[in-house]
């Protein structure tokens, strides 16, 4: 009985809560791009909305081949629920945003995935 209510439980938990959760902290965040986006055009900015204000302190972006891409952040003074992150011009590839926060007493870090065709 106990493995058909879990099993029962898996089967109606949404499939996207489950992805966040592989991800570390993205359950908290909502981004733009969303995590894994798939895009025709490279996007002009990271935006990244969390469930509660928190201070971004650390935005990394890489490129194909893991090459570091510049982009400019100064962690705030104070908590912000959002953040919009300016990106250079992109070109196709894969791409990954890593991103350190502190909030609510707890520091959080996460990972997002988006690729420009």
């Amino acid at each position: 009985m106990k493995r058909l209510m879990i099993a029962l439980a898996l089967a109606l938990a949404p499939a996207t809560a489950l992805a966040q959760e592989t991800h570390g902290d993205n359950a908290e965040v909502v981004s733009a791009p969303a995590d894994d986006a798939v895009l025709a055009a490279a996007p002009s900015n990271i935006s990244l909305t969390f469930e509660h204000a928190v201070i971004l302190t650390q935005v990394q972006v890489h490129g194909p081949g893991h090459t570091p891409i510049p982009v400019s952040h100064t962690a705030p003074t104070s908590p912000q629920a959002a953040y919009v992150i300016a990106l250079p011009a992109l070109a196709s590839g894969a791409y990954e945003v890593h991103w350190n926060a502190t909030g609510d007493g707890h520091a959080m870090e996460g990972t997002l995935h988006f690729t420009v065709q």
